[in-house]
Parts: structure tokens; C-alpha cells; sequence
């Protein structure tokens, strides 16, 4: 589920969806998103809850309490409708609605299993003493309310630079935490877990594939911006800043420090052999999803996959360096 909201959110921004809803957690003070602009657009005689948003002269405004649309201006001036204050996003597209909508869903319904995880390391805790699991579930469920807390802020701050990149990493570290839970319940079955010999470069191959997932979020940001601008894909990587470049180089950096740990494992029968195959496949698909973006103009339709793939194997680096410790 997880893995879906980190997908959905790379979607939202493969299709400029951020501000499909521009409230939170509600969109346009409706719990179902409209689907026709007429639904936003103010109407005479139509009942308005409080707190429901309309569009009028390039303005979102949100009404104050329960009203019966009768003259838009006299209620305004009445204060009856106020002009929404958090940001100036006044726009209805029902496509980027149900996007962005779509993807809340499926982050409020990780919810669930996150609860029930919760309820049932708790029971298996009381039950053979084994705490850890339920220490992690804690913490996994902490970083996916910090997570929702944080989306809020994005749509509040209309996508704030940087602060997607931050959404992004909330998610990372949620799914590290289910890493950790996974690790504490299958430690004690594990044998032959010795420790590699290139540990170190384990750990620094993690660190430069988070480093590069962090700089890309980074070119996205600057696509973002020149697509708005109304730059053509084709001319994207001309417009882009000098320094996207270290992102562009940095890929080789971490392929030579991913194969340095992967290769030594693929020859061993380790706990870790599979995780080290996994991740050399992870590899390749990336650097052709990298070098594909550079030759085809950026297409769009590759972001979703090139995000999921790096979060992907900074998982795997994260669960070899667990196994790889002493059993």
C-alpha cells in the first residue's frame, strides 16, 4: 500500500495534480470531489455548507456557515463568503481533481493495515515477549501520520519547493520502518549471517542512491517549473540548470558502488544473495530508464516508474545492510 502511495504521488506529479484539491483533507469542502466545473461555480438558489469552496473572479472563496444562494456580491459582503487565505490556487480541473484525490484515498486507506499491524505486533508482544516488532509499528505509524501532516502543508503552501521533496522522504522512511518490523519478526530464523566483506560499501552505496533520489526530486521540481512556463519536453534538458548534471553523472557513482557489494554476494549463499540479485536487476532497469529519458525528451510517462525504481533499491541496500550484520 504503501508502494501505491509513492506511485499515486508520482503520478499526482507526472500530471500536475498537486492542487487538484486545494483544501485538506476535504477537496473543495466536499468528502467526494465535484466532477463538473458547475460544481464550484457559484448558483442562485443552491444550498452551500459551511466550509464548501466555489471559484468566482479567479478567487477561491469558502463559506462561512450554511447559506441559500440568493446575490453572490451582497452575501460576500455580508461575510458570508471569505476568500480562502492559505494560498491563491483558483483553478478546477476535474482530471487533476480525481488524481490528486485518488491518491489521499489510497493514503488514507494504507491507514488500515497500518492499524491493524499496530494492534497485532501489540497482541504478539504480550503473547511471547517479543516487543521489537511493536516498537517499529509505533514508529511506522508515526512517520504515516508525520506523512499526512506533511501533505497538508504541501497543498497549504502550494507546493512549496522542496517540500515534495520532503513528502517523498516521509514515505521512504515509512516503508524503512516496515523493513525494520519484516527484520525483527524473521531475525531469529536466520543462520549464516556473518556479515559481508564490503559492508562499508554497502552502507555508502545506500547513501549515494539516497543522495541521487533526493537530487532528482530536485530536476523534477525544475521540469515542473519549465513545463509551467510553457517549455516543450524537447526542449527541457537545455533549460534546465548547470547543476542537474551532478544527478545526471552522480548515476555512475552509485551503479560502481552498488556493484562493488553486489558482485562479491552473487558468488556466496548468503541471507543476502537474493536481496544483492534483486537489487543488480533494480539497477539495470534504472540506468535504462535514465538514459531513455536523456534520448526520448523526458517522457512523462516514465517518471512514476524511474521514482518507484530508486525508492526500490534504496529498500534493498536498507534490508541487506540488516541482514548483513551478526545473527
Amino acid at each position: 500500500m504503501t508502494s501505491l502511495v509513492v506511485l499515486a504521488g508520482s503520478v499526482v506529479r507526472m500530471t500536475g495534480s498537486g492542487m487538484g484539491c486545494p483544501d485538506w483533507p476535504k477537496c473543495f469542502g466536499l468528502l467526494i470531489p465535484p466532477t463538473e466545473v458547475q460544481e464550484v461555480t457559484w448558483k442562485k438558489g443552491e444550498a452551500y455548507d459551511t466550509g464548501r469552496m466555489l471559484i468566482a473572479n479567479d478567487t477561491l472563496w469558502v463559506a462561512q456557515h450554511e447559506v441559500v444562494a440568493g446575490d453572490f456580491e451582497s452575501e460576500r459582503l455580508l461575510g458570508v463568503w471569505e476568500p480562502y487565505t492559505r494560498h491563491s490556487y483558483a483553478i478546477f480541473n476535474p482530471v487533476h481533481t480525481w488524481v490528486e484525490f485518488i491518491n489521499r484515498l489510497i493514503g488514507a486507506l494504507t491507514g488500515i493495515p497500518a492499524l491493524l499491524l499496530l494492534a497485532l505486533s501489540f497482541f504478539g508482544g504480550w503473547k511471547y515477549g517479543l516487543w521489537r516488532p511493536f516498537t517499529w509499528a509505533v514508529v511506522h505509524l508515526f512517520f504515516l501520520g508525520l506523512v499526512a501532516w506533511m501533505g497538508k502543508k504541501v497543498v497549504d503552501g502550494n507546493l512549496i519547493p522542496f517540500s515534495i521533496t520532503l513528502h517523498m522522504l516521509g514515505a521512504v522512511f515509512i516503508l524503512m520502518a516496515l523493513a525494520l518490523i519484516l527484520h525483527s519478526v524473521r531475525h531469529d530464523n536466520w543462520t549464516n549471517s556473518k556479515g559481508v566483506d564490503r559492508r562499508f560499501w554497502l552502507i555508502l552505496a545506500a547513501v549515494l542512491t539516497l543522495a541521487q533520489l533526493i537530487a532528482g526530486t530536485q530536476v523534477r521540481e525544475q521540469i515542473d517549473a519549465l513545463l509551467h512556463l510553457g517549455i516543450e519536453r524537447p526542449n527541457l534538458l537545455a533549460g534546465l540548470p548547470q547543476w542537474w548534471k551532478f544527478h545526471r553523472s552522480g548515476s555512475w557513482l552509485v551503479l560502481v558502488s552498488q556493484l562493488i557489494w553486489i558482485a562479491p554476494e552473487l558468488r556466496k549463499k548468503t541471507a543476502i544473495k537474493t536481496t544483492a540479485q534483486w537489487s543488480l536487476a533494480l539497477i539495470a532497469v534504472q540506468m535504462i530508464s535514465g538514459v531513455t529519458f536523456v534520448l526520448l525528451a523526458m517522457p512523462a510517462i516514465l517518471q512514476p516508474l524511474h521514482l518507484l525504481l530508486a525508492v526500490g533499491l534504496l529498500l534493498l541496500n536498507f534490508w541487506a545492510i540488516l541482514a548483513s550484520r551478526e545473527a
